[in-house]
């Protein structure tokens, strides 16, 4: 037994021999955590010591009152070991910083309170160890990598994403981006389902680093429980604790993580030769064995075509018939990228680029070139950058696609040699991924641009000049190749995701919508000229809604471009999703929704089929609906029952409630950049208002006024708020995401009643009135 920093942690083979031995120490110490038994350590590494004694133990109790890394990281180590581990909280000490809210983890495992040691000696006394948390053992051999992204896509972060899809392995991810928290039980798949897990640790100096790091802390725990090949990279020194700094790679310069890249890719490829054995309960329950995939479509490429449901969107897009995939955050539109890039890559025939730019590194490059250029020559310079780089990624996907073929077809080797020695060209940086790429010839531009013109402002390039700053090729030249062997091919798909991903919280600006607009017309062109010679190109950009909505109202030629709403509006089509995920597990007998349901879930809750239940609280999107039934789902597994329970239910609507308050949060604070947390200001209000009383909310959270109206409509734009007709509450989606017809009901209905959204509820503490 022993206690770190500011959490304890013990062991033993019965919970009443820990909780004799708390009773006896505490009650003879001054304070109520202390020290209770020294380790023997001397000449020994801490956690070592520490990780010998949780593999020696039958459970672990640990203390998680504050959260601190070590015990964080020996809670993860002793659920991969398939250790019982039992938590506690002290209600009397206040929650540091990160809380347990903002990490997520601990809040799906369950912990109990206490408030002196009588009470913890009493829950101890009378804890029965039940079997530890399940493990899966099936290994995902198709993306065997799991990494833990950061919520800012640095020069680091990218560098590492780089150097993993240079070992040619897919790897599956948590994106904080896309899920505001991490819960235990997705963890844990996770991390089982990996031969090799990444886990970045971000620097003292790094937003957000206290949360990333402890979710780093657990993730690497399990991994090291389970014996999987790990990879704890650190950014400079600090913070991770100097007990555990041996097992760290500290990086220092980019470059320092290619060599612990290809170190940890070795331990990967060794993986693969052995059967890694894992602790697995003697018999899973249908609960437990069902797989629902991920939430998040990148983390299933391998396994998304068993079980996608295929929309009439995503066969337009198919066809191409659609140049915009517009939906919401969550609605499926990087599934529907992932589908059709996969299906015709596969193709003999096809040129497919599958590009997702770091939105980041845009803004970057907005703020540089607005910053020396006037309006006019900033679009023109866009564009012409856009139409460089896609004529350049299609050059290197050619080169890529037939780098064997060419070999043995005399049609192709010398076309192939040539537009290879053109692409070669000096000055240009051929290595890395995508993101990598772009961003070299980005700081190219930047450095030519210094270099000629210094610090001036408002400067106005003409078209040699342009041409001489963002150029290290002939681009007609390189346009005459390209097109030229394309004729050689059938169609050339140019595939772009996540544009808006990763763009600041900070509100969109004109010149962000330019980026946009300039990348459609320089496709546009690039289809134009392609098709002059019979080569078919496809472009598909897939955007939120939101951007899409500022976009059209920002553009003279409205409805121009063909574009496919993916908005869900009927239930039964998400049921249908859920039963294809179900099915997929290789379901005997029947197979319908109406028969599968019951099996996973209670038939009601709260006098409501649970089905629709959970759907409605899902503002009709998908992967909140997955999300929704993942956290009911890791409750009733960690509490070892047989399915979802009307209490399972109520806690993972709590912690889904909070995901949603912050997902939503974001959004909303993506479009308007003058209101900070304005969910928050409905905390403890009544679940039915009035417009007047609304804006008495914002009033008193101290909104100012000039933005009530706006942020009122963002609200029923986004579902949080509902509209009361004869009773009956009707969302966004039940106006089929139409803010006019909505804003003209509430028009003829006047003095009209609105419902919080009851998905809200749990996380703003809303009661029904």
């Amino acid at each position: 037994m022993g206690n770190n920093e500011s959490g304890f942690y013990a062991y033993a083979s019965s919970p009443a021999e820990i909780g004799q031995t708390i009773e006896q120490a505490v009650s003879s110490s001054h304070s109520e955590v202390s020290t209770w038994k020294a380790l023997d350590i001397p000449g020994h590494f801490i956690s070592e010591k520490v990780l010998e004694g949780i593999d020696s133990c039958s459970f672990l109790v640990a203390d998680i009152s504050v959260l601190n890394f070590n015990v964080t990281y020996e809670i993860g180590y002793a659920i991969g070991k398939g250790k019982r581990v039992l938590l506690t909280k002290n209600r009397s000490i206040q929650e540091g910083s990160p809380s347990i809210r903002e990490v997520g983890i601990f809040d799906t495992l369950g912990y109990k309170e206490y408030q002196n040691s009588s009470e913890l000696s009493g829950f101890l006394n009378t804890a029965v160890p039940a079997d530890p948390l399940s493990i899966p053992s099936k290994i995902n051999i198709k993306s065997p990598v799991y990494l833990l992204e950061g919520m800012h896509k640095t020069d680091w972060a990218t560098r590492i994403v780089s150097r993993i899809k240079k070992a040619r392995y897919l790897f599956r991810s948590f994106d904080p981006n896309e899920q505001p928290r991490l819960s235990a039980n997705d963890a844990i798949n996770q991390v089982a389902q990996s031969h090799g897990i990444v886990v970045p640790l971000l620097s003292s100096t790094a937003v957000g680093f206290e949360v990333h790091n402890m979710r780093g802390a657990f993730i690497a725990g399990l991994a090291d429980g389970m014996s999987k090949a790990l990879c704890i990279l650190q950014y400079e020194d600090y913070p991770v604790p100097l007990d555990y700094r041996d097992f760290v790679c500290m990086s220092y310069h980019p470059n320092d993580i290619n060599e612990h890249i290809a170190n940890f890719a070795g331990e990967v490829a060794e993986a693969f030769q052995q059967d890694v054995s894992i602790v697995t309960s003697n018999e899973d329950t249908f609960l437990q064995s069902i797989d629902l995939g991920s939430t998040s479509a990148e983390n299933e490429m391998r396994t998304l075509e068993s079980y996608y449901l295929k929309t009439d969107q995503f066969l337009k897009s198919l066809r191409g018939e659609a140049n915009i995939v517009v939906g919401r955050k969550g609605s499926g539109k990087s599934a529907i990228f992932l589908q059709v890039r996969d299906r015709e890559r596969n193709k003999k025939g096809n040129i497919v680029l599958d590009l997702k730019p770091d939105g980041y590194k845009l803004i970057k490059f907005k703020e540089l070139i607005l910053s020396f250029l006037e309006e006019g020559t900033f679009q023109h310079t866009i564009m012409a950058f856009w139409e460089y780089v896609l004529l350049l990624e299609i050059c290197y996907k050619i080169l890529e696609k037939d780098r064997e073929q060419h070999k043995h077809d005399h049609t192709l080797y010398e076309p192939y040699r040539a537009l290879a020695d053109l692409y070669h060209a000096d000055g240009y940086e051929t290595e890395g991924d995508f993101s990598e790429r772009m961003s070299s010839l980005m700081e190219k531009i930047s450095t030519e641009y210094r270099s000629r013109h210094g610090d001036k402002t408002n400067v106005r390039l003409n078209a040699s000049s342009l041409t001489e700053m963002l150029y290290c090729h002939d681009v007609r030249d390189l346009s005459k190749q390209v097109i030229e062997y394309m004729r050689q091919k059938e169609v050339c798909w140019l595939l772009f995701d996540n544009i808006d991903k990763g763009w600041p919280t900070s509100g969109l600006e004109h010149e962000d919508l330019l980026i946009i607009r300039a990348l459609i017309d320089a496709t546009k062109k690039i289809e134009r000229q392609f098709g002059k010679s019979n080569v078919v190109v496809n472009t598909i950009l897939f955007l939120r809604n939101d951007v899409y909505e500022l976009l059209v109202k920002e553009t003279s030629d409205r409805g121009k471009e063909a574009s496919v709403l993916l908005d869900w509006t009927d239930p039964d089509l998400l049921r249908e999703l859920v039963r294809l995920r179900i099915v997929s597990n290789n379901i005997n007998g029947d197979d319908s929704f109406n028969s599968l349901w019951p099996k996973i879930c209670v038939s009601h809750y709260s006098g409501e089929e649970s089905s629709q239940y959970l759907i409605e609280r899902s503002l009709m999107r998908p992967r909140f609906l997955l999300n929704l039934i993942s956290q009911c789902k890791s409750f009733a597994i960690n509490l070892n029952h047989d399915r979802i329970l009307e209490e399972d239910i109520a806690k993972g609507l709590t912690a889904y409630s909070t995901d949603l308050l912050t997902d939503i949060g974001y959004e909303i604070h993506d479009v308007e950049n003058n209101i900070d947390d304005v969910l928050y200001a409905f905390i403890g209000s009544k679940s039915t208002v009035k417009k007047g009383e609304i804006f008495s909310v914002l009033e008193e959270f101290g909104v100012d006024g000039q933005f009530f109206e706006n942020i009122f409509e963002l609200l029923l734009w986004y579902g949080f708020l509902g509209l009361n007709i004869n009773g009956e509450t009707k969302y966004i989606y039940d106006f089929n995401y139409s803010m006019q017809l909505m804003a003209g009901i509430i028009k003829k209905k006047g003095d009209a009643e609105y419902l919080i959204n009851p998905a809200f509820w749990p996380a703003l503490m809303i009661e029904e009135t």
